[in-house]
């Protein structure tokens, strides 16, 4: 039951060291852990769960039925929360392709106060950051089909932004605060923003402005 395997992984987060945290999750649910930290507080109730060489910071919840796959040289901080809802199982939904899948990439950085829904795929690439606080990533909503996020490779997402169901952006891409992405922008090298957002320069290295 749902609420037996939560109430299990709440147990398991409140224990006191790491080693017995990652123990915990490896003996009760089978996940695959390697070399990783797991902050206090943080619970993990989900189908699938893989993270290697990584770091997950305090209070984060990964609740639903979903897998989940960490790469190596991630880092999530405090206080997000990744899920999916259980009403994805039910009868009238079964045939309605919910994925149920979380892949996040190698040495990307996700810091705190992010909320991301799981009924599809969200996908972050190879060394994105999603910084500051408030952002929202959704991958379903009334009659969506076209549910999957996928942001790409070494990418930059600024405070409080929102991604809908469907939205993708491509590689070295920097997201403006606050920005809407509602469908799939396919530029590389480009900045973006706005509501809805929109290439607002191309040809655009958002790590060559940090310089």
């Amino acid at each position: 039951m749902p609420v037996l395997k939560v109430a299990l992984a709440l147990l398991v987060s409140a224990l006191p060291l790491n080693a017995l945290r990652v123990l915990g999750y490896k003996l009760l649910f089978g996940y695959r852990i390697d070399n990783s930290k797991i902050g206090f507080g943080t619970v993990i109730a989900v189908d699938e769960f893989s993270l290697s060489k990584s770091k997950i910071g305090l209070f984060n919840l990964f609740i639903g039925p979903m897998r989940i796959e960490i790469g190596q040289g991630a880092s999530i901080q405090n206080r997000n929360s990744f899920v999916c809802g259980y009403w994805v199982l039910r009868a009238e939904n079964r045939d309605k392709n919910y994925t149920r899948r979380l892949i996040i990439g190698a040495e990307t950085l996700i810091t705190s106060g992010h909320y991301f829904d799981v009924a599809g795929t969200f996908k972050l690439g190879d060394r994105s950051w999603i910084a500051g606080i408030g952002s929202q990533f959704w991958t379903h909503g009334v009659g969506v089909r076209d549910r999957d996020i996928e942001i790409g490779s070494d990418c930059y997402l600024g405070s409080a932004v929102r991604f809908a169901p469907g939205s993708a952006i491509g590689d070295n891409v920097l997201v403006a605060m606050g920005s809407v992405v509602s469908g799939k922008m396919e530029a590389n090298n480009a900045l973006v923003g706005g509501v809805p957002a929109k290439v607002l320069k191309e040809n655009y290295d958002w790590k060559s402005q940090n310089e």
